[in-house]
């Protein structure tokens, strides 16, 4: 097989190969990202409801606004998209984006002591 032929083929294997690799990367972690959540009593209601469907059977008993102290709605958002990291206790994040928007709000509320 001649060299150029060669290389193209290999060319083409790394191409599809960052390609499959990329498509595996979250929404937003090249170009645009959606603007970050804003905090509103409606999004913070929804937020309780994400809670309690997804977080409450281990936060029931351990509490949440201590350790969310000083968050706001970004910086909710941003600690939701890397639960392991924060806690190797903490699974990831299993909700859709507006989910986590929303429990973002609910636990920026909690936060600053609005929790609905």
């Amino acid at each position: 097989m001649p060299a150029r032929t060669r290389y193209a083929l290999v060319a083409a294997v790394v191409l599809a190969l960052g390609a499959a690799l990329l498509s595996q990367l979250p929404a937003g972690t090249f170009g645009p990202r959606a603007p970050p959540p804003v905090e509103t009593p409606e999004l913070a209601a929804q937020g309780k409801r994400v809670l309690t469907q997804q977080c409450w059977h281990c936060h029931r008993e351990i509490p949440l606004a201590p350790r969310v102290a000083g968050w706001d709605a970004p910086r909710a958002y941003e600690a939701l998209g890397r639960l392991p990291e924060l806690n190797r206790a903490m699974p990831p994040f299993r909700g859709t984006d507006a989910d986590r928007r929303a429990l973002a709000a609910y636990l920026a509320a909690l936060a600053a002591g609005r929790a609905p």
